[in-house]
């Protein structure tokens, strides 16, 4: 009789927690914010903390906690890392898209200058704003960032906190509906294959 064929341990799979920055001032004043730097409201401060709280319960351990340089982004993984006693790295390859003209300008103000651009933007018509970051930069710059967290997290855990339009655009390329919301302190579970974030899993 033949030897039992050993069973095939699978490789460990790395994976990803991408998260939305929590509420900022100008998330309250619907301004678009590209690059500029507005801070968390106590609000967001407060969804940082509720998010960093489930995530703690739930033995999150990464083992760090990589952020866009934007204080939005930096403070919201400030929060989340005294929970989950994680140290902080800033990467500004991690930051938002870079807005254009539409930097500063509230939804009302773009359509009232660019008629029906914004409305075509939402539907993913259009690869930048006027002025702005392409599609194919931004997310060229986040892939080199990318490189080091996958680097240093080996086959453990990481979080990424970002903001939504450049996670908007990882989430459509990993196969997420270019049409899905993105809450403050939301974001997406990803598995790593081949250097790339594919699988994404929506949080509650």
């Amino acid at each position: 009789m033949a030897p039992p064929t050993p069973k095939q341990v699978p490789k460990p799979v790395q994976r990803l927690l991408l998260l939305r920055h929590g509420e900022s001032t100008w998330n309250v004043e619907h301004r678009w914010q590209g690059w500029l730097d507005p801070p968390l409201t106590p609000a967001g401060e407060e969804q940082a903390a509720a998010r960093a709280r489930v995530l703690a319960q739930d033995s999150f351990a990464p083992r760090a906690i990589y952020t866009s340089d934007l204080q939005r982004a930096v403070r919201t993984a400030e929060i989340i890392a005294a929970h989950v006693e994680s140290p902080v790295m800033t990467d500004a390859g991690f930051r938002e898209r870079f807005g254009g003209d539409w930097q500063g300008c509230t939804g009302t103000e773009i359509d009232e200058r660019w008629p029906g651009l914004r409305a075509r933007w939402r539907r993913g018509e259009m690869s930048a704003p006027p002025g702005g970051e392409q599609d194919t930069d931004a997310l060229a710059r986040f892939d080199s960032a990318l490189t080091g967290v996958l680097a240093h997290v080996g086959t453990g855990v990481g979080c990424i906190v970002t903001h939504h339009g450049i996670l908007r655009l990882v989430a459509t390329r990993a196969g997420v509906d270019v049409h899905a919301v993105i809450p403050n302190v939301g974001g997406f579970w990803f598995d790593v294959v081949g250097g790339r974030l594919a699988n994404a899993e929506p949080l509650e």
